[in-house]
């Protein structure tokens, strides 16, 4: 039945074969391993649990399409892939460019992006009680300007064109995860500001109306060398973002981050 809202749900797609992974896991590796691996904490505690559909390759358009068929029928209107994208290309696409967009039924659900900029450190896999601090940064978040407009070129040629992207009153949703990462990328308020500005000219230029930007925004670090924007809403509105949003409940509850990673 139709509805005036959209439900949407972020999917973050490391259950395929990506070459980083191989190169710093080995092959075949995705983070099916670490599910293969998860230990009984307590009496009771039923793990590793195994998938009912088996350790499915999500950069599978078949297996992608049964993913679809299960959101769709179940009030899943839009995926937000978790997107990465760093200094020396893309990370993690293959879910989306081979799974998703070639699936037969991709038409039933829309998708959009959410740029996950932030620091790619060596956890996989990582116990409660080691201090994520520690991790190793195997790909940095921080982007330089010529990168940035080259991921920027990217989305608006090869994702806001597909007639199954998420629009809001014709612009497309495009999102970002890290504030902190971003404004290091560029070195500071203004010049960041200049480059989202420049992609929305982009996406102008595409024959949208406008890009709808959107935030994601936190106050508790969860990943090694997160940090929050303490004047979150000031530095929206200066930099001209349309939308926030969250992406986890515990980057908003330092008790329970805190009894979680031991902080």
């Amino acid at each position: 039945m139709p509805h005036d809202y959209t439900v949407a749900c972020y999917y973050f797609p490391n259950y395929h074969v990506d070459p980083r992974n191989e190169r710093d896991h080995g092959p075949g590796w995705t983070e099916w391993e670490l599910v293969k691996r998860a230990e009984p904490r307590f009496a009771g505690h039923r793990q590793p649990r195994v998938p009912v559909w088996g350790y499915e390759d999500e950069s599978d358009p078949a297996v992608m399409a049964k993913k679809i068929a299960a959101a769709a029928d179940h009030g899943i209107d839009a995926f937000i892939f978790d997107w990465y994208w760093y200094n020396d290309g893309p990370f993690l696409e293959r879910g989306l460019e081979q799974g998703f967009l070639p699936a037969t039924n991709n038409q039933w659900m829309k998708f959009s992006l959410m740029w996950a900029n932030h620091d790619w450190v060596d956890i996989h896999p990582s116990k409660v009680t080691a201090t994520l601090a520690e991790g190793r940064v195997l790909y940095p978040g921080a982007v330089t300007r010529q990168t940035f407009d080259t991921l920027t070129d990217y989305v608006v040629e090869h994702y806001v064109k597909q007639p199954s992207y998420w629009l809001l009153d014709g612009c497309p949703y495009f999102s970002i995860y890290e504030l902190h990462k971003l404004l290091e990328s560029f070195g500071g308020i203004a010049p960041t500001r200049d480059a989202l500005q420049a992609f929305r000219a982009k996406v102008k230029q595409a024959g949208f109306p406008d890009l709808h930007l959107n935030a994601v925004v936190w106050s508790v670090p969860i990943l090694p060398g997160e940090r929050g924007a303490s004047n979150a809403a000031e530095l929206l509105n200066t930099l001209g973002f349309d939308s926030v949003t969250s992406y986890v409940w515990v980057h908003h509850d330092m008790d329970i981050t805190s009894k979680v990673w031991g902080m």
